[in-house]
């Protein structure tokens, strides 16, 4: 509904949504009244009229469903979690950041190793006195000092650590992606039944108003309009079944299963809804987040690295021993090198600036996230504070009012003392609240599944960023 190469299509504002859809109910009431005024203007006892026109009978809200062979058997629902746990299986990216870690492992024994000694061959003063002149052999060792193979490990260890922080954050960026599909598709799913009721209602007003006409109660424009508003209607709700299959598709993608079988949902979009204070929220994501997690383990990487560049400059010991036979004289002989390299003009004194300059860089990068976390957090709390209260009024006020209204309205119906374009234009009105409470939810859904899991998504993104849906 706190988010992000292949760019996912940007779901409309909600407010958006709702306007569109509140312009086409305030049309199709317009139509209804002047349908309603030219009927009592024509005859007295309008509704006994229109609901001989109309055959007298009540429309019903449910869609028929065409009758099932014994054999078939529907689909079992899946769940959150079973999706969850075919995620984290199959998601190619934690593969690969899993991959990563095992590559830090590597560098870290690498760099460890001792240096391997050299083995070979010498001879001088070959042919001289017509000898063989001295032959032998040799072995050498570099000797590493000054603590600087521990101080790689270290620096290499840290790699390590913001790699195992990096399959942290890529797991949270998969389950919350998981979760934003999932609730997407549920909303898709709940949609296409309410936008489906819309079309009956469209082609039963359309049906009636024929019937009008034909008793010569309303004009030929009311039927068009008529016509257009049940048009309309068809066309929300080949929307809302293309909008079902994007959510599917995008929803087995992250998944890692694109060839997953379209199946129902499970979940409830009313339950379980947490609440949040901005404070304690904030507080809480500096406290848990792993990308503030992985940038302090790459702080004390540059302070290891800072100090292996300063102990660059403590020599190595080279050691080398030889062992000859001297053919001129029949003897034998040994030798014995040793060499250190003088830091008179490298000190390494480069690589020591640079390191410095990386620690700056690093701790200020833990700052610059901070701020780009709350910078984050502020949106999308503000995203579920507004679709919070949104949710509230519209399920404790607004949609409990119009299901009072519609059975009022179908009580006085079935009495007659309602007309049946008003029972239309009451079920039409309360299609529509139910429509803007869906929207309200799943904007709700969006914000908090970003904010537990700390506004990470975009998980199939070559890099992983932290890319935020706008709003």
């Amino acid at each position: 509904m706190l988010s992000a190469s292949l760019s996912p299509r940007r779901p409309l504002p909600v407010h958006v949504r709702c306007a569109a859809r509140i312009c086409v109910a305030l049309t199709c009431g317009i139509v209804i009244a002047s349908l309603g005024a030219s009927t009592r203007a024509e005859s007295p006892s309008g509704a006994a009229t229109i609901r001989e026109v109309a055959f007298a009978d009540a429309p019903q809200l449910a869609v028929e469903r065409l009758p099932q062979p014994d054999n078939v058997t529907p689909p079992a629902a899946v769940t959150l979690a079973e999706l969850e746990q075919i995620a984290l299986q199959n998601n190619p990216t934690l593969a690969a950041s899993r991959a990563q870690v095992s590559a830090a492992r590597g560098r870290q024994v690498q760099a460890g190793l001792y240096p391997n000694p050299m083995i070979g061959y010498t001879g001088t003063e070959m042919g001289d006195e017509g000898t063989a002149g001295m032959q032998g052999g040799f072995v050498s060792q570099q000797f590493i000092t000054g603590g600087k193979l521990r101080l790689d490990r270290a620096v290499a260890g840290q790699e390590i650590q913001e790699s195992l922080f990096r399959v942290d954050v890529q797991q949270l960026r998969v389950l919350s992606d998981v979760r934003l599909r999932f609730y997407e598709s549920l909303v898709a799913q709940r949609r296409i039944g309410l936008s489906d009721e819309l079309v009956q209602i469209g082609e039963q007003s359309k049906d009636i108003t024929q019937r009008l006409l034909q008793a010569q109660q309303v004009s030929r424009s009311d039927l068009l309009q008529a016509e257009i508003e049940a048009e309309e209607a068809k066309i929300l709700a080949n929307n809302a079944r293309n909008d079902s299959s994007e959510a599917w598709r995008r929803l087995a993608a992250v998944i890692g299963d694109p060839t997953l079988e379209v199946k129902p949902l499970a979940g409830e979009l009313e339950r379980d809804i947490p609440s949040y204070e901005w404070e304690a929220t904030y507080t809480q994501l500096l406290a848990e987040n792993p990308e503030l997690s992985a940038a302090q383990a790459r702080v004390q990487r540059a302070r290891f690295a800072i100090e292996r560049a300063r102990r660059e400059n403590i020599p190595n010991v080279d050691v080398s021993a030889e062992a000859i036979h001297i053919n001129q004289t029949g003897s034998n002989a040994a030798g014995v090198q040793v060499g250190i390299p003088i830091p008179i003009f490298n000190r390494n004194q480069g690589n020591i600036m640079r390191a410095n300059a990386e620690l700056v860089a690093t701790e200020n990068d833990i700052r610059r996230i901070e701020l780009d976390l709350r910078d984050r957090l502020a949106v999308v709390y503000r995203r579920f504070e507004n679709a919070r209260r949104q949710t509230d009024r519209y399920q404790q006020e607004v949609v409990p009012r119009a299901k009072q209204s519609i059975e009022l309205v179908t009580r006085g119906y079935e009495a007659g003392q309602v007309d049946f374009l008003s029972l239309l234009t009451s079920q039409r009105t309360y299609i529509r609240v139910n429509l803007i409470y869906l929207d309200s939810l799943a904007e709700l859904r969006q914000a908090s599944t970003l904010i537990e899991g700390q506004l990470l998504s975009d998980s199939l993104q070559a890099e992983a960023g932290s890319n935020l849906p706008e709003k």
